[in-house]
């Protein structure tokens, strides 16, 4: 037999038939083009699970829970809002006031320490005065805790000196309060809705840093495309081809000048970066309601408040109206709607597997 007649005379094989199913084949593909450094090119071919899953599969019952402790919230806080516009049509209560809207409920600043609990019970510790660096006020309530009436006394000091109970309790409030100004709380948030939706430490990253969560939500759509399993609850998908559902995260890197206002750039970043790595300026709203001509939001620190806005499809489809994205259209130019302040780099969808 001539050297290669074996080769150029077997009966040509396709490559599906490596894998009993054509599924199998594109999974290995798409791992394949993960571990050569393709990240967002493999997750695109496995937007179909994406579309799929946003136009065939209900939200699950903890994604429904979440977006109804965001409602819950966003009431608690007075219902500020947004229209489709992106223009403020109703003030709710801000981040520091001490208001309760009936005898038995938190204040707002309460709520925003309660959200923190999700992340770590320290948090948040910064305390801003103008300094190079902001003190923490854990350290300062220490120090004040040596200067009460009580102790003073102990000490020799004369029964004026010092602060009395109810005096250490206002400092106390007031370092609370300043610092739930002083440190931003849209993650914490996030992961306040996500603990009490049920998710648990392997199901979801719970961070002060919206980055995280997004991270590990690619990293888990990678591993679904290559065929390994993950318990995370979320996928990272492109909002700009994905409808989203009730509990969904709609996501952005923070203004345009991020240069990270597409789904590839965005992912380009999240494929590569560890938890709790290099700071990524990120917001995600959880999705509050869904219906045929747009969808509602909530997010936690946007004006300083919990806030629902609302977010228009472009007419006749399900996907986000490119008037929303900084290159979507000039405001000012006919046809052109002004989205104000809800005009940003919206491109990920963190979606519920």
């Amino acid at each position: 037999m001539a050297p290669g007649y074996a080769r150029r005379h077997m009966p040509r094989r396709n490559a599906f038939l490596f894998f009993p199913h054509r599924a199998d084949f594109a999974r290995a593909f798409i791992g394949t083009l993960c571990l050569a450094g393709a990240p967002a090119l493999a997750l695109a071919l496995a937007a179909p699970s994406c579309l799929d899953t946003a136009m065939q599969a209900p939200a699950p019952s903890r994604a429904l829970a979440m977006a109804t402790f965001a409602v819950q919230e966003h009431e608690a806080f007075g219902g500020q809002s947004m229209d489709a516009e992106g223009r403020m049509t109703e003030a709710g209560d801000s981040e520091a006031e001490d208001t309760r809207r009936t005898v038995p409920s938190l204040a707002p600043w309460q709520r925003v320490l309660r959200y923190w609990e999700a992340v770590d019970p320290r948090l948040p510790t910064q305390v801003r005065f103008g300094g190079l660096r902001p003190a923490n006020r854990h350290l300062l309530m220490q120090a004040l805790n040596e200067a009460t009436a009580g102790r003073l006394q102990g000490m020799g000091v004369g029964p004026d000196e010092g602060l009395e109970s109810n005096e250490l309790r206002a400092v106390q409030v007031a370092l609370a309060r300043t610092s739930v100004i002083d440190t931003p709380w849209s993650a914490a948030f996030i992961s306040w809705l996500a603990r009490q939706a049920g998710l648990a430490d392997d199901e979801f990253v719970f961070s002060e840093a919206h980055v995280d969560y997004a991270g590990a939500a690619w990293q888990a759509g990678a591993e679904e495309a290559a065929g390994r399993p993950t318990r995370y609850a979320m996928r990272a998908c492109d909002l700009r081809r994905t409808p989203p559902r009730a509990g969904d995260l709609v996501c952005q890197a923070r203004g345009a000048g991020a240069e990270l206002d597409t789904f590839d750039k965005i992912g380009e970043v999240l494929a590569t970066r560890d938890t709790g790595g290099e700071a990524l300026p990120m917001h995600c709203d959880v999705v509050v309601a869904v219906d045929a001509t747009g969808f509602d939001a909530v997010g936690g620190n946007v004006l300083q408040s919990v806030t629902r806005r609302r977010l228009d499809f472009a007419p006749g489809t399900r996907w986000l109206d490119p008037s929303y994205l900084p290159e979507g259209c000039t405001p000012g130019v006919a046809g052109c709607i002004d989205r104000h302040m809800s005009r940003q780099p919206w491109s990920l969808l963190l979606q519920w597997r």
